[in-house]
């Protein structure tokens, strides 16, 4: 099924950033410089049956995203992995991947059920992050990480309990998997007991908790 990004600025950005598009659909009246990209004319009752959002002329059809296998690990032996414990919402989950280039972690595992996948909303959040970034998605998030860990990575997660300590206590050894959890339930308790220290965010003001990109964001800058 094809998959749009719609809008001006979307599109424009989605070149900038080197998001693989299939073609650009365009009203008359538009310019723009979209490099070596087919570009095909429409009207703009054309471009509306295509999409349902405000297109505002442009319309990009972007290619199927390139998922990895796990076995991908073992050839690039990254220092960091991060692990996405069925992530959602597909602004949480763009903004992670920004946030994961930005600090230099490259691979992100994430399950094929019960979360969100890469979509053009989590391509558009992530401003061009997903951009030579290896997501890895598999069948069972614990058997995947049981895997990382019997091959000498060590098993970090952001939660709350008796046992975590704050991050910026943490002695971390390398390399390591850092696993954050879903936005209501957190990490998995399979996850969880197999996990080699558990870590936290140390509140200091009246809220409680961080959006789980955000927390992601300072761990990664942490690890």
């Amino acid at each position: 099924m094809a998959e749009f990004i719609c809008g001006k600025n979307s599109v424009l950005e989605a070149v900038k950033n080197k998001v693989k598009i299939k073609r650009i659909f365009v009203t008359k009246n538009v310019r723009g410089e979209f490099g070596n990209i087919d570009v095909i004319v429409k009207t703009s009752h054309e471009l509306d049956r295509m999409v349902k959002a405000n297109h505002q002329g442009y319309v990009a059809e972007i290619q199927e995203f390139n998922y990895y296998n796990i076995k991908e690990i073992l050839k690039d032996k990254p220092k960091k992995i991060l692990v996405l414990d069925h992530i959602q919402d597909p602004h949480n989950f763009g903004a992670i991947i920004r946030s994961a280039n930005a600090s230099g972690v490259k691979h992100i595992i994430i399950p094929k059920d019960r979360a969100v996948k890469v979509t053009p909303v989590v391509l558009k959040v992530s401003s061009g992050g997903a951009v030579n970034m290896k997501i890895i998605r598999v069948d069972s998030l614990f058997s995947s990480v049981k895997f990382l860990k019997n091959n000498q990575y060590w098993i970090y997660t952001t939660e709350l309990d008796e046992s975590a300590i704050p991050v910026e206590k943490a002695s971390f050894n390398y390399p390591l998997v850092l696993i954050v959890g879903n936005e209501q339930k957190g990490v998995n308790k399979s996850l969880s007991k197999i996990a080699d220290q558990k870590l936290y965010i140390k509140m200091r003001g009246t809220v409680q908790s961080l959006n789980v990109s955000v927390a992601t964001g300072i761990m990664l800058f942490k690890i």
